[in-house]
């Protein structure tokens, strides 16, 4: 995550709001880059092996 990031997800906070709103909001984009980043490199579960997952439950 880049500093430009952290701002942009300040700025897009409300004036006033608990911190852990603010941390909860960089893990979250977090996150999303690094499944962003695994997807780019292929490191996906195909459709049907996650339905197949599933049926175990």
């Amino acid at each position: 995550m880049t500093k430009t990031e952290v701002q942009a997800s300040l700025e897009n906070m409300p004036d006033e709001f608990a911190i852990e709103d603010l941390i909860e909001r960089l893990l979250f984009v977090q996150n999303v880059q690094e499944g962003l980043l695994q997807s780019e490199r292929g490191e996906t579960i195909p459709i049907e092996d996650v339905r197949q997952r599933l049926r175990k439950w």
